[in-house]
């Protein structure tokens, strides 16, 4: 049997607001929006739209916001981490594994954006420079 058309997005809509209530009451806890927002590595705007229920967060993205706040992307969605392992056992999956895949993931996530932003002063340096001989 199909699923119901619009159930996908519910389920969606469902994780982006959660998502969106935990990161109101984590940044909440904090005096300075910005230096908050610098923490997690999000911009306002991505911010906004993740409070509001209207992103629509990767997992990516839930690392990323998780690793800046010091917490697992369990923790990040307000689940206790024991609770998660017991029923992760439950279902014979190894939640180190998971933890492992997930840190490495967020290295080399790291990785790429330093290499981008080395990119881009090395490009605004070249571009920056004379090519005419005089």
């Amino acid at each position: 049997m199909a699923p119901k058309a619009g159930r996908g997005r519910t389920a969606e809509k469902t994780l982006a607001s959660v998502l969106g209530i935990r990161l109101e009451q984590i940044a909440a806890e904090h005096d300075d929006l910005s230096a908050f927002l610098a923490r997690v590595g999000i911009s306002p705007g991505t911010y906004y739209l993740l409070v509001k229920g209207d992103a629509n967060p990767t997992l990516d993205t839930l690392e990323l916001i998780a690793k800046g706040l010091g917490l697992s992307v369990w923790e990040l969605l307000g689940l206790n981490d024991g609770d998660v392992k017991k029923a992760l056992d439950a279902r014979d999956i190894d939640l180190e594994a998971i933890r492992a895949a997930s840190r490495a993931r967020v290295e080399a996530l790291t990785q790429l954006e330093s290499q981008r932003v080395e990119f881009r002063k090395k490009s605004a340096g070249q571009s920056g420079k004379s090519t005419h001989k005089g």
